[in-house]
């Protein structure tokens, strides 16, 4: 995959950003939890443990990263968000949690999958509302399609898992058919991971406008 000019699946745009998100915001240089990364990942090094590995792409405000962490001390989470608000509020919900297995990075996905993330290092992945882009001239910009698919199939290691949600109808069905021909992954019902999970935001309000809200979990054979 050429990482250095593919489309990309989201616009930076400055939200609304908090006094107490900017304290953290101000202070992720310095922050145990927050990694910048120039080459390749080494994950024992930033968790001090050889547990599984899961990367949470775009966890939005961070409350089901962080919800799903705590459940699971037993494994490690890196989360990746581009926008400053949900990066500053997850770091303070793992400071207020006291969390100890999510670290978090600010970069494009595809970018640090293709050149930060061994091959064959990753128990799974995780893409919970990614932007669906409705309009059909920004299908294009969709995260996930066959490239994306072949790209995590490389970075997970035999039975790992990859897990989707979305509430938009025409991506669920897109996402089917990708993974239908695609002979590297097999459906599964769900990840023991995901099981009672709490709603998101994206999903909350989805259901509101009635969205149905697909769940996706596939393991890699």
């Amino acid at each position: 995959m050429n990482n250095s000019n593919h489309i990309k699946s989201f616009v930076k745009r400055s939200g609304r950003i908090t006094n107490s998100q900017k304290v953290f915001l101000n202070n992720k240089d310095s922050d145990y939890n927050f990694f910048s990364i120039d080459k390749a990942l080494h994950y024992e090094k930033i968790f001090n443990n050889k547990n599984p590995y899961v990367l949470d792409i775009g966890f939005g405000d961070g409350k089901l990263l962080t919800n799903i962490a705590k459940k699971f001390p037993e494994v490690n989470f890196i989360g990746l968000e581009v926008y400053e608000s949900g990066i500053g509020n997850v770091l303070k919900q793992i400071c207020e949690e006291e969390l100890d297995n999510i670290k978090i990075s600010c970069c494009d996905a595809i970018v640090f999958l293709s050149n930060f993330i061994k091959d064959e290092s990753l128990y799974g992945v995780s893409l919970f509302f990614p932007d669906p882009w409705p309009k059909k001239k920004h299908h294009k910009r969709r995260i996930i399609d066959k490239e994306f698919i072949n790209l995590l199939s490389r970075k997970i290691y035999k039975n790992g898992f990859i897990k989707i949600a979305t509430d938009w109808s025409n991506y669920s069905d897109i996402i089917i058919e990708i993974f239908n021909q695609n002979n590297k992954f097999e459906k599964i019902n769900d990840i023991y991971l995901y099981k009672n999970r709490c709603l998101t935001k994206f999903e909350k309000r989805g259901i509101s406008l009635g969205h149905k809200i697909s769940e996706l979990s596939y393991r890699l054979k």
